[in-house]
């Protein structure tokens, strides 16, 4: 009996992502929440309209804090690396 590769799961923070969504950029994200939250505070939305950009902006605010996370751990495998091979920072990098 075979066993196929298993791919990876998908990290939790976006496992309930829609798809589309999902695949936005930080900035094409933020874009799109800023679009939402300025037609809301203007008023243009009636409320069922409200309610769904609710929370769709809801989404984009979460796929902006997986971008954000998502980055900050590769920040910090970085700083990791350097640390345990004895590097240390450029004074240049740290303005000293």
């Amino acid at each position: 009996m075979s066993k196929q590769p298993r791919k990876p799961a998908k990290p939790a923070a976006d496992a309930d992502l829609d798809p589309e969504i999902a695949a936005l950029s930080y900035e094409e994200a933020i874009e799109e929440l800023e679009a939402i939250i300025d037609r809301m505070e203007r008023g243009e939305t009636a409320l069922e309209d409200s309610l769904r950009e609710y929370g769709r902006g809801d989404a984009l605010v979460r796929r902006c804090r997986q971008v954000l996370d998502d980055a900050q751990q590769r920040i910090e495998r970085i700083a990791g690396a350097r640390r345990e091979a004895g590097d240390r920072p450029d004074p240049a990098e740290t303005g000293d």
